[in-house]
């Protein structure tokens, strides 16, 4: 039996759909901004993109991620920081999962 990565307490948070097979995505919004609780259950690849400060630590698995013509790979156990509305693709493998702080904060409206 695999252990799933998010406890039950995780997969309480509300479930966002992006219309991205294999894509798995609970987020919680606050006041200071917002958690992302992110799995791949198959290879899954955003094009190029911006938005807020993120901050991630890669939980299982590994991902690739390409700024300024840089690729480098994250795998367990890593942290990266993405600043502020910096390009960036990326490239989530099979198996990843990961946590993200984004600096967006949401008012509620």
């Amino acid at each position: 039996m695999k252990k799933e990565v998010f406890s039950q307490i995780i997969k309480k948070i509300p479930v966002v759909d992006y219309g991205i097979d294999g894509l798995e995505v609970h987020r919680s919004h606050t006041k200071e901004g917002t958690m992302w609780f992110v799995t791949a259950h198959k290879e899954v690849v955003f094009p190029e993109h911006t938005h807020a400060e993120q901050w991630t630590i890669v939980l299982s698995g590994k991902c690739s991620y390409t700024a300024n013509g840089v690729t480098t790979v994250y795998k367990k156990g890593d942290t990266y920081t993405i600043p502020d509305h910096t390009p960036h693709q990326l490239t989530l493998h099979k198996g990843y999962s990961e946590v993200d702080y984004v600096d967006d904060p949401f008012d509620g409206d």
